[in-house]
């Protein structure tokens, strides 16, 4: 087997891309591979001698959001392994066809509306009283483009800008560096870090103000009051890895806040159950599921997924849940995992 991974020099490459942990992994075990650029004009070409392409593609890069998925799905036609395939990416950063697929295999999610025409808003408004609700552009992650909105007169005036001049989806610099120092205001060396991390920021926040403003659709999803936390939970294979948010201060969010701890109590049976039965439902190699906890009903409901999330941070937990429940004090890390899943159904084919 030689793999080909995507790295592209010229262009910025975020210091957490799973590139850097697939490199390493080869040439930890010998594995033969090749970086290449696929964003040159004889890239497949190239990828004629390969048996796998691995891409973390970004949902902040213009480039990767227009090519990725065609470049990587040409591989594929070619009889090349790839990751992400189609079933884990092509509703990548889009939470209306997130939305879709989740309601096909019955997955446990907030009730959510989808409105096409401001007509539409308006007539299904006079009806709803169950404020405050949740509105979403399709894009972004971190909680990124998420609003509570607490009244009717809110919501028609978030309807009107949404089938008018839209909204600009890029993350709000101010909004990142609040959320990154209210996480890590009590540790020095966190704090440190980050402060380190807003060159790359920056450029990633450059990349995104790329993307054309959202507009001409109004995505809503019931409002699910947390205790104050919800869950990253990452389903690779037989594997389940996880982490805990708190909520922001004075927010309703806690994805992007930073402020991460690791309580396996939180990961209750049936959101095990549930994230083991969706990814085997639509087929996915690696997704990272969003829930939050509605104690109302008991269960846990998924709010967004993503093929790519965090590694680090879901590595930090030292461990994973399988299919039955049980907890292994084993590395849990994603990435590997899933170069490792490749190799072992190649060599199978």
């Amino acid at each position: 087997m030689k793999i080909a991974i995507h790295q592209n020099k010229t262009k910025f490459d975020h210091s957490t891309s799973w590139s850097y942990v697939w490199i390493d992994y080869c040439e930890k075990n010998n594995i033969p591979y090749k970086i290449v650029d696929c964003f040159q004009s004889d890239i497949i070409d190239q990828l004629k001698e390969f048996t796998g392409l691995l891409w973390h593609f970004s949902g902040y890069s213009y480039s990767d959001m227009l090519f990725a998925r065609s470049i990587l799905y040409s591989a594929k036609q070619m009889g090349l392994k790839i990751f992400p395939d189609f079933n884990d990416a092509w509703h990548f950063d889009d939470k209306i066809a997130e939305t879709y697929l989740l309601q096909s295999v019955n997955a446990p999610i907030p009730q959510s509306y989808i409105f096409h025409q401001y007509s539409d808003v308006k007539t299904w408004t006079q009806n709803y009283n169950d404020f405050p609700i949740v509105a979403k552009l399709k894009s972004g992650s971190g909680s990124h483009n998420v609003k509570l909105i607490k009244s009717k007169n809110g919501l028609l005036s978030y309807a009107k800008r949404m089938f008018g001049r839209g909204y600009n989806p890029a993350p709000s610099i101010f909004g990142k560096a609040k959320a990154n120092f209210e996480s890590s205001k009590d540790n020095k060396s966190l704090m440190m870090k980050r402060i380190k991390r807003i060159p790359e920021f920056y450029r990633t926040w450059k990349n995104a103000r790329q993307f054309p403003k959202e507009k001409g659709y109004v995505f809503l999803q019931e409002f699910i009051k947390n205790d104050g936390y919800d869950l990253k939970i990452a389903v690779v294979g037989n594997q389940l890895g996880f982490l805990a948010r708190h909520t922001r201060e004075n927010d309703f969010r806690a994805s992007g806040g930073g402020d991460i701890y690791y309580d396996k109590s939180l990961v209750t049976k049936d959101i095990i159950d549930s994230a083991f039965r969706v990814s085997d439902a639509l087929g996915f190699q690696c997704t990272g599921y969003d829930y939050v906890f509605d104690s109302k009903k008991n269960i846990g409901k998924i709010v967004e997924m993503s093929y790519g999330f965090s590694h680090n941070a879901i590595m930090q937990s030292n461990g994973y849940f399988d299919r039955a429940g049980i907890w292994h004090d084993e590395t849990f890390n994603v990435p590997e995992k899933i170069l490792e899943n490749m190799i072992m159904n190649t060599s199978k084919t």
